[in-house]
């Protein structure tokens, strides 16, 4: 049985071709792609992902592990892709308006979910505690593995002591795993 694949514009290719280049691991090829309503192309590679930018044929780069979740709206046609930050501030939202997200969302999930390393839960004040992730480019096993911690809902890091013992938390499981 021979797989069929997808077609996306040659524009698209080259523009993930151009843009990879730039990237630790060089020329990258297109797994998966979607084009979104506004007729802007979206790509997912081994090692990232490729987004629209203002400039209407560059794309930003965005590495699997700098994805923090992902989500899919199909009452609005709204896919939500969330980026990781530095701890405190917002997580920087991109979203996608496209029909159907189809091959590409499953690829979006799968990497997503590759990019986990370590996930743990910690308590810090009765069930409320800081979850902390450990993400590493799935395409690439030696590659160093990034770092971040997110509070529960009523805990706050101006709180006395809440920072402290969300790093702490970190350290221990950072230990733990030998990472």
């Amino acid at each position: 049985m021979r797989l069929r694949r997808t077609t996306w514009p040659r524009e698209l290719t080259e523009s993930v071709t151009a843009t990879s280049r730039h990237a630790a691991g060089g020329k990258e090829d297109i797994l998966a792609a979607v084009q979104l309503t506004d007729g802007h192309w979206v790509a997912g590679t081994r090692s990232a992902v490729y987004l629209p930018t203002d400039s209407p044929d560059a794309l930003r780069r965005v590495g699997w592990e700098q994805i923090e979740r992902a989500g899919w709206d199909s009452e609005a046609s709204l896919m939500h892709i969330y980026e990781t930050t530095a701890f405190g501030t917002p997580l920087r939202t991109t979203e996608l308006k496209v029909e159907d997200p189809g091959r590409f969302g499953q690829l979006l999930r799968e990497r997503v979910d590759a990019s986990i390393v370590v996930q743990r839960h910690v308590p810090l004040s009765g069930k409320r505690g800081v979850r902390i992730v450990g993400r590493r480019n799935p395409a690439d096993t030696d590659a160093p593995v990034a770092w971040n911690f997110v509070l529960d809902k009523g805990l706050e890091p101006d709180q006395p002591g809440v920072v402290d013992a969300a790093e702490a938390a970190l350290k221990s499981v950072r230990e733990e795993f030998g990472i």
